[in-house]
């Protein structure tokens, strides 16, 4: 779980870069569908697939711990 939401996360923060780079350029203006786009569904998306790289570490790491209790 933790490879693939690291995976989608980092391509949705690629798309943000380049909404981004359009908006600097001036290719694409406040309140366009693309505008819209990055800060809403993409936010929100990127905001749960970190949480999901968070859980997923945190299950490596209880893992990790529960193989050194039980193997020494």
């Amino acid at each position: 779980m933790m490879e693939y939401a690291n995976a989608v996360y980092a391509r949705a923060m690629e798309l943000t870069i380049l909404i981004q780079r359009a908006e600097s350029d001036g290719a694409i203006l406040k309140n366009s569908k693309y505008y819209r786009l990055r800060t809403g569904e993409l936010r929100s998306f990127t905001e749960l697939a970190a949480k999901c790289i968070e859980l997923g570490s945190r299950r490596v790491t209880w893992a990790q711990l529960d193989y050194s209790m039980t193997h020494g």
